[in-house]
């Protein structure tokens, strides 16, 4: 028996918009074991998720989107390809052949996406600590603020204190004069008959 040499291989393959996450996972895996049991072995899987497609395949527009990379020998290569057109959960697959230098430039891409992702998880992280940190002492602030400091008075300046003026005394009112007896008056008599003159005395 001749042993067929492996190679590099990537396959790309659009399953049904209408297939949920399980049941996509689910194809994903019998494609692994399916590489797995014509000998090969697949060396990373990444899901695109649903795309837009370029043009309408099977009345669908749009499609989820399954990367492989994997080694297998080209018998098992041509046999996948054979299964996939079969499908019928598969709308489009595409299996082609990686040079080595386009294997470490993949690689290279991948663990530099790798690493900016772990660079955002941790600064988002970062940034959920801190405002649990501020929400904490914002609720833990009134029960520790210390007294309200009095409020200086005011720069207004002062009213001129007015003279006090003694309470006004009451005027005392005069005495009443005591009433005045009209003044009395001598009768008159009434004029009358002139009084005779002394008499003479006789010659």
């Amino acid at each position: 028996m001749t042993l067929q040499r492996t190679r590099d291989y990537e396959l790309v393959m659009i399953l049904s918009p209408e297939a949920t996450e399980s049941e996509a996972a689910a194809t994903a895996r019998r494609i692994s074991t399916l590489i797995a049991d014509g000998g090969g072995s697949v060396s990373h899987q990444e899901n695109w998720g649903s795309r837009r497609l370029a043009y309408p395949i099977q009345r669908f527009i749009e499609g989820n989107y399954f990367i492989m990379r994997c080694v297998m020998n080209p018998q098992a290569a041509t046999e996948l390809d054979k299964t996939l057109n079969a499908a019928q959960d598969v709308l489009r697959h595409l299996i082609f052949r990686l040079e080595k230098s386009e294997i470490a430039a993949m690689e290279a891409q991948t663990e530099r996406a790798r690493q900016a992702r772990e660079r955002d998880d941790a600064r988002a992280a970062a940034e959920r600590q801190a405002r649990e940190r501020d929400d904490a002492r914002q609720a833990a602030a009134p029960s520790q603020q210390p007294p309200p400091a009095p409020t200086p008075p005011s720069q207004a300046p002062a009213p001129t204190p007015q003279p006090t003026q003694a309470p006004a005394q009451p005027v005392a009112a005069p005495p009443a004069a005591a009433p005045t007896a009209p003044p009395v008056v001598a009768p008159t008599a009434p004029p009358s008959a002139a009084a005779p003159s002394p008499a003479s005395p006789p010659a």
